[in-house]
């Protein structure tokens, strides 16, 4: 079904926000910062077991007059304040904010099968980490959620995320509700979870999908079911009540691309790829 292009209309230019400088940690996050946006390192620290394994990394730094430094593993530990830093820590700024009239706009442009995530009270780091590297993995290249309740993409997050969060867009929306109004007038199809629905195998994907999940315990709120076409159930043995929120994103994002895959290349939109930049020399 063929929708009528949406009338562009010059918007004021944005004013630049001032980003943050995070210190990202972990070996897969912080090799695709440095491939996929490589303007926004500032400093990396390392250990003197890791300086092979970064020797590209090191040299590209030095041509660039970035400064590194060969750290001891108790220093490394205070900088980035966990015990799981993989032997690196990169300060870099946080990417640049894309809200969702960026989205409404790429969205003109792309007619292939298009799955994107709406979370709905998912604040876990570890779980947005875990969502972003499955998106990334299934060329989903956006999630959506309230402003003041989705997650940032914090270092903690990204380092879960093994270098997915790059590839993947984070857009908050104030009003929920209208969102997915919007979302449902340009042929999205609104989709929820539950322990009962429609089993997600005998499922036809719309071309156009959305997919809400919800908290751990809560779920997905009412207001949200209120607003969705259609609620999944994924079929298990029943010995525990549910999937994991992460986990279940995986096995329904996994069946949308199983369906869609035929007719689907670079799954994500033009924003997607173009955010995953060239490594500059």
């Amino acid at each position: 079904m063929k929708h009528p292009p949406r009338s562009r209309q010059l918007r004021p230019p944005r004013k630049e926000p001032v980003r943050k400088e995070l210190k990202y940690y972990g070996m897969a996050a912080c090799q695709a910062i440095w491939q996929t946006r490589p303007q926004d390192v500032i400093r990396i620290y390392l250990l003197e077991s890791r300086t092979r394994e970064c020797g590209g990394m090191l040299k590209w730094a030095a041509a660039q007059r970035k400064a590194y430094h060969i750290v001891a593993e108790d220093d490394l530990q205070k900088l980035t304040e966990s015990i799981h830093h993989q032997g690196i820590c990169m300060l870099a700024r946080e990417p640049e904010p894309f809200v969702f009239a960026d989205l409404l706009e790429e969205l003109e442009d792309d007619a292939r099968p298009l799955m994107l995530a709406f979370l709905d009270g998912v604040e876990n780091p570890h779980n947005l980490g875990a969502i972003m590297r499955t998106c990334a993995h299934f060329g989903i290249g956006y999630i959506l959620g309230e402003a003041g309740k989705l997650p940032s993409a914090s270092p903690s997050a990204c380092r879960v995320a093994e270098g997915g969060a790059e590839h993947v867009k984070l857009i908050s929306v104030k009003d929920r509700h209208k969102t997915i109004r919007e979302l449902q007038a340009l042929g999205f199809s609104i989709l929820t979870t539950a322990a009962r629905g429609e089993s997600l195998y005998q499922h036809h994907f719309n071309k156009r999908s959305l997919l809400i999940m919800g908290a751990e315990v809560s779920g997905v709120s009412r207001a949200m079911q209120t607003l969705a076409d259609k609620t999944l159930m994924i079929p298990g043995s029943g010995a525990v009540e549910s999937l994991n929120v992460a986990s279940a994103f995986s096995i329904v994002a996994g069946e949308f691309v199983r369906q869609t895959m035929t007719s689907r290349q670079g799954h994500g939109g033009k924003g997607a790829r173009k955010f995953a930049k060239q490594r500059t020399s």
